[in-house]
Formats: structure tokens, sequence, C-alpha cells
């Protein structure tokens, strides 16, 4: 069976200054439209396709980054028959939406590999999985910037609660190496330059936590406006 997909695209972009609009949980509230831009920039596909087709139905304005807006998401595979947890589902829309705030925003961490979620997606049960990376000893990257290495951003190490841990700058290639202490629980990853878009790499939703590539995007390259959904 062929799977679901959709593109979402934003045919008439909003030039409000972003930094001018007032943060909320979700985004920031536009005073020029009287609504809340969503930030889904640094949200994962899951947590953006659950979202938005959960308001299908409502006109939801967003932030993306360009290559958000230039890609099909495909619909998560459904699984029949298997038990899910409600709480399982906000837990993953919040983590996602974690990064779209500031770093003292609470995060729950998940001590399996693996959590089965409902999805909001025409009623199916279907899952995803987050990863224990506990017996890892170091967490490494390449900061880029227009394709290259970057080092002129901060790298913050957080524990499970937005705590910094620990701070290091990249080297001048943009690679970094930050050794992990689990007994101070480790967490994520937030990325900070000037000019750019700041950054939060979940260490749960990442396969593996060593030679990560992580894209930070020119804050004046972002997208802002009503989304259109075309699904296949």
């Amino acid at each position: 069976m062929k799977m679901k997909s959709v593109k979402y695209s934003i045919e008439d972009p909003c030039h409000e200054d972003w930094d001018q609009m007032k943060p909320e949980a979700k985004g920031r509230f536009c005073e020029a439209c009287s609504k809340t831009v969503v930030d889904f920039s640094s949200m994962s596909d899951f947590s953006i396709v659950s979202y938005l087709e959960a308001k299908k139905n409502e006109a939801v304005c967003g932030r993306f980054r360009p290559d958000q807006m230039n890609k099909t998401y495909l619909f998560p595979k459904p699984h029949h028959g298997f038990s899910f947890d409600l709480k399982a589902v906000a837990l993953g829309l919040a983590l996602s939406t974690f990064s779209a705030i500031h770093t003292d925003a609470q995060v729950t961490p998940v001590d399996t590999t693996k959590v089965i979620y409902q999805e909001p997606l025409d009623g199916l049960v279907s899952f995803t999985e987050y990863y224990d990376h506990s017996d890892e000893k170091f967490v490494s990257g390449t900061i880029l910037v227009d394709g290259k290495g970057y080092n002129l951003v901060t790298i913050q190490l957080l524990d499970n609660n937005g705590k910094e841990i620990t701070k290091v700058i990249p080297s001048e290639n943009g690679k970094f190496t930050i050794p992990l202490d689990w007994i101070k629980n480790p967490a994520s990853l937030y990325i900070i330059g000037e000019g750019l878009i700041s950054s939060t790499i979940l260490f749960q939703e990442e396969k593996s936590i060593h030679d990560l590539k992580i894209t930070l995007y020119q804050k004046e390259v972002m997208l802002k406006g009503d989304i259109r959904s075309d699904y296949k």
C-alpha cells in the first residue's frame, strides 16, 4: 500500500519582523495579524505532520526553514493492534517544541528505546522510536553554515531539565567533541550564533550522536506565513 504523503508551502510569505513578535510557547504572537506564528523551524518531521494534521481544518501560520518547504513528508506507517499511551503523544510533541522556546524549558527524559504513539492521523495507531545513548562516552559533530564548517557559535550541553552542563566553541572547521558524564543527565545540545537560527539536538531523537551534521540557517532566510497542504 502506497504511503500517504504531503508537501507544505507558503504561497505569500509574511515580512513581519519575527524578533519584534511576543514570544509564546509554540512560537510568537504577531500583532499585525493578531495570531500566533508557530515555530516549526526546529521541530522533527513527526511533530510537524502531527501538529498540522491535527489542525488541518484551521488556518495555521508558521515559520519554517527553506529546506522544510522543499520536501515531501511521509505519514507514519500505521501499525494496528499495538497498545498506545496518550501521555506519550504529549511527550513527543513537547520534546520537539522544546527547541522552539528558551533553554529554561522543561524536558522529560525517556528511558525506553521505543515509544508507542496514537497518531492524530485518520485515527490510525502507529509508533516512533527514541534512542538510548547512555553507554556513549561523547557526542561529536560538525556545525555547517552554507554547506561549510563554521565555528562562530556556542554549543551548550544541556541536562534533561534544560540546564547548562557545559559549553564549547567548535574548531575552525566547525568540528566539536564533548565528553558525556551521565551522572549529570545530558540530554541535548543547544547551538547559538549571531545572526543564525538557534538549533536544539535532542539525543533521544538521534540514532547516533557521533559525527552529527548540524546545519544552521541565517535568520533572514526563514519563511513565515499561512501554510498550504498538498496531499499525494
